[in-house]
């Protein structure tokens, strides 16, 4: 059911920090974290000593992004958690839980149905719906004089003679096309009118072991060969599975979303442009992009997404047309209900599989308390009297001078493992403190570039 406008406007504008936020500008910091702050004016500082990090609004919005990730788990680790517990453990693989997942359940659920017996495979040779095929290439084109095309010619006929009579290995040295050559001239199993046409012809009127008159295309001369299947029996055999799989998978894919009556929201194209602006705002939206029987895709698994796509689909979504950005927010919702599917026919992880996700997470944690140094805390830091969260906070801001200082230390808090820290503790980052900082910044980088008697480069400013 969609909320009122009122009611969505309302808690769009609240988002983590609670209803206060409505009513302060928050100017004075950039971003809170239960309560701790980080001050524009700290994050001035550090922009302008920098070296490296570019006074932009879009580089101060992920420095404070990156603080919040830090003092999060900071504190957790200081209270003790490793984070490699089962809860965190599959949230901060997410992405890697739903691959091995999915392609567990898709090899249920299609591999064996594409698996080939041996009366199956003679089947699939004798209906010739699907051919393995070998070609030697001579090649020639329009740039050649007719003397020089004519001689391709010829030497195609020649290698034809020699493959017919038997010595394929031989005509097959002087294939021209390297990618087939180094596979004894295989193209690999084909389906019809899947090549250029004089090929396709006369591949497809081949009968075993025979070897096609020379066939001419725009590339060249082919000696074109189907092999019987006793040459050939497992190499055709894994083509043809593979073929197998694609259909059965397109077919399973095209009917879920009817099975699972997946609704695409009216709205759904003016949300991505929304989540596009900002992702990272939006990763706690629970606005529903599209509901199926058993579940929903919102905008917020929508922004975890934008970790995983390539740069250039995110930048094509401002121009993409609404009919575009409902099938990108369809293909998305469908990885959902397969992942819906597999918690049906209640496929798991192994242990094994467990085990390894363990371990990255185990890794990531390590180098992330090794950059922070927080494995380094001296037994007389709580003896003073020093509380957790003061510890935490002194080490972040103290990593956060190293990154201003050398860049390249970064060392990010994954995305997936951020989500998960950012699920127990309200934060807030704020665009009122952005605006402060970055203007602080700006202001004190041309005093200084003023006093220095020289003009600041674009980027700095």
């Amino acid at each position: 059911m969609r909320r009122s406008v009122v009611v969505a406007s309302v808690l769009a504008l609240v988002g983590c920090g609670g209803l206060r936020d409505m009513f302060t500008a928050h100017t004075d910091a950039v971003a809170v974290v239960g309560g701790r702050e980080l001050p524009a004016g700290r994050v001035a500082e550090l922009f302008v000593r920098s070296r490296g990090l570019a006074i932009q609004s879009d580089v101060m919005t992920r420095f404070a992004h990156l603080w919040v990730n830090y003092v999060l788990l900071a504190d957790r680790i200081l209270a003790g958690d490793s984070l490699i517990d089962s809860v965190a453990v599959l949230a901060a693989n997410w992405p890697a839980v739903h691959q091995i997942l999915i392609g567990r359940f898709h090899d249920q659920i299609v591999g064996q149905r594409a698996t080939l017996d041996s009366a199956r495979l003679d089947s699939a040779y004798v209906s010739g719906e699907f051919r393995l095929i070998r070609h030697i290439l001579i090649r020639a084109d329009t740039g050649m004089s007719s003397s020089q095309i004519e001689a391709k010619r010829r030497q195609a006929e020649r290698l034809r003679t020699e493959a017919a009579g038997g010595a394929w290995e031989r005509a097959n040295q002087s294939n021209e096309d390297p990618n087939a050559k180094a596979q004894s001239g295989t193209v690999g199993v084909i389906g019809r009118g899947e090549t250029v046409q004089p090929f396709d012809d006369a591949a497809f009127a081949l009968g075993p072991g025979q070897v096609a008159p020379v066939t001419a295309t725009p590339f060249g001369f082919h000696v074109i060969h189907r092999p019987g299947l006793g040459h050939v029996r497992e190499q055709f055999r894994r083509g043809v599975e593979q073929r197998l799989v694609a259909r059965l998978d397109s077919t399973y894919l095209a009917e879920l979303p009817k099975r699972l009556h997946l609704k695409v929201r009216s709205s759904a194209a003016a949300t991505v442009r929304e989540v596009a602006r900002d992702p990272m705002e939006a990763r706690q939206s629970r606005r529903v992009l599209a509901s199926f029987d058993g579940g929903r895709f919102t905008a917020g698994d929508l922004a975890r997404w934008f970790d995983l796509l390539p740069a250039q689909a995110a930048q094509q979504i401002p121009t993409a047309t609404d009919d575009d950005l409902k099938s990108f927010v369809q293909a998305l919702a469908r990885n959902a209900m397969l992942l819906a599917e597999t918690h049906t026919a209640g496929v798991q992880l192994t242990s094994e599989e467990f085990g390894r996700l363990r371990g990255d997470v185990s890794m990531q944690v390590f180098e992330l308390k090794t950059a922070l140094r927080l494995d380094s805390l001296a037994a007389a830091d709580t003896a003073a009297g020093r509380s957790r969260r003061e510890l935490a906070a002194a080490r972040v801001d103290a990593y956060l001078g190293r990154i201003a200082e050398e860049p390249q230390s970064l060392v990010p808090v994954p995305a997936p493992l951020a989500d998960h820290l950012r699920e127990r503790v309200a934060w807030r980052v704020y665009p009122a403190g952005l605006q402060r900082a970055f203007d602080l910044a700006r202001a004190q980088r041309a005093a200084l570039d003023s006093a220095a008697g020289r003009v600041a480069p674009e980027g700095r400013r």
